[in-house]
């Protein structure tokens, strides 16, 4: 898979990022980050979101990684975040980019997954599994009838070795979203979803089983 984005959608993508920035930022606020954690932002775009995270990480010593296939996003990246000293810029597929097995504490990918052809997931979120620290997290927020579901996320994540922590099917400002929390840890494992509905939220309850007593 390949990509390079049109300059009207360049231009139209930063524009719309400079108007709704703070609701990147609200969201980057709200991940459970440290601030000295190694991130890597897989499919980093244009950096709207990238340039919150990088902040974060500035204050407490953490380091950003920025992954995207696109050559004139890395572009529109390097000049979005050149302020910061604190981020790599790796241009590539993410199953051919030299980076080193289980050396992320966070890896997040935001409306990136559902972009991406039905029959290379697996391979890629089995690679992020791999680059994850034992005890890591993958963290994701996907877009709801976008071609990715429900039961492919939960298939895809199992299938990797990574357990859901937390998980919300939800509307935001974006529209409804998939909001998960997954780890690469020995943690019980996902049953059944139970789904309650209000009038425009509804919420995910995991099921877990476990072996130990």
């Amino acid at each position: 898979m390949s990509y390079e984005p049109s300059t009207v959608e360049i231009c139209l993508t930063l524009g719309i990022g400079a108007i709704i920035a703070l609701f990147y930022r609200s969201y980057v606020d709200t991940l459970p980050l440290q601030g000295n954690e190694s991130v890597l932002d897989f499919g980093s775009g244009s950096g709207i979101l990238s340039r919150h995270i990088a902040a974060r990480l500035a204050r407490g010593g953490g380091h950003l990684t920025c992954v995207d296939i696109s050559s004139r996003w890395m572009k529109v990246i390097q000049h979005t975040l050149r302020g910061f000293h604190n981020v790599t810029y790796r241009l590539g597929h993410i199953t051919r980019i030299d980076l080193p097995e289980a050396s992320f504490d966070t890896i997040l990918t935001h409306f990136v997954l559902h972009d991406i052809p039905a029959a290379e997931r697996p391979l890629i979120v089995n690679t992020l599994a791999r680059k994850l620290k034992p005890g890591g997290r993958l963290i994701l927020r996907e877009p709801q009838g976008h071609g990715l579901d429900l039961h492919e996320l939960q298939a895809l994540t199992t299938a990797a070795g990574l357990a859901a922590q937390d998980f919300e099917a939800h509307k935001v400002w974006l529209g409804p979203v998939y909001d998960g929390i997954f780890h690469k840890a020995d943690l019980p494992q996902l049953v059944t979803p139970e789904i309650s509905h209000s009038s425009d939220v509804f919420s995910i309850n995991l099921i877990y089983t476990s072996d130990h007593s």
